[in-house]
């Protein structure tokens, strides 16, 4: 019997633009589209856009959730992010984002989902008002990557990312669309996470390459996810 499996919302094009699918953590995950090589030089010369919306997204917010996260990750700004090791959890590396005085998202692996919410549900039993929701399939996620990849951002939204260095995290509307930046560079390749609405996520996405025609944007999938940042890389790493 065949397992059952979760689509992104970017799903149906991909399959009309000649993905390559398999099954991973639970998820349809594109592999390529078809020369993994090419996408590879897009990423390192111009810009390459990678849909890893399984990524596991959990949402934390209560007046009790700072005091939280300052003995997971230490004491975070607003629009700040830092990564903690929950031990308790299982799991390898927790991104946390701060999105304002009481509201936090963390980000793992997607085969970590379970242990990361439950590891968080667990820490906020003793810190009073603290509220954990599991948010992984409201939020569609984009990784975009490559020297061109800011410049591409500017033409969507307004918002002020030339000065943003990595580890910093903005709400911001892009192609009118609420959107949540992170920078997460790869080595020395400025990297953005984009996460938006799963309602909003393939209008995104089309917007984004829209955009990206002019620098020659090309979609890539985990193939040239783990060329560029090593065989055992997640996509926590791409972030």
């Amino acid at each position: 019997m065949n397992r059952p499996y979760s689509l992104t919302p970017m799903h149906e094009w991909h399959e009309r633009h000649g993905a390559q699918m398999t099954d991973v953590s639970g998820w349809k995950r594109v592999v390529d589209y078809g020369d993994v090589k090419a996408e590879v030089a897009a990423i390192n010369s111009s810009v390459g856009l990678c849909d890893v919306t399984p990524l596991s997204k959990i949402d934390v917010q209560g007046r009790h959730s700072v005091q939280m996260f300052e003995t997971l990750a230490g004491l975070l700004e607003v629009g700040e992010c830092a990564s903690a090791v929950l031990s308790r959890a299982g799991a390898t590396q927790t991104y946390i984002a701060r999105l304002t005085q009481d509201r936090f998202i963390a980000l793992g692996e997607a085969e970590e989902r379970l242990q990361l919410c439950s590891a968080l549900a667990d820490a906020a039993l003793g810190d009073g008002c603290v509220h954990v929701t599991d948010v992984t399939s409201a939020y569609a996620a984009l990784s975009l990557v490559g020297p061109m990849s800011t410049k591409l951002l500017k033409k969507l939204g307004p918002a002020r990312i030339d000065s943003m260095t990595t580890g910093r995290c903005l709400q911001s509307p892009d192609a009118r669309v609420a959107t949540l930046l992170v920078r997460r560079d790869v080595r020395d390749i400025p990297a953005w996470l984009l996460l938006v609405s799963r309602d909003y996520g393939e209008y995104l996405w089309e917007c984004v390459l829209s955009a990206g025609h002019e620098f020659g944007i090309l979609p890539f999938g985990t193939a040239a996810q783990r060329l560029l940042t090593g065989a055992e890389a997640t996509d926590v790493a791409v972030v």
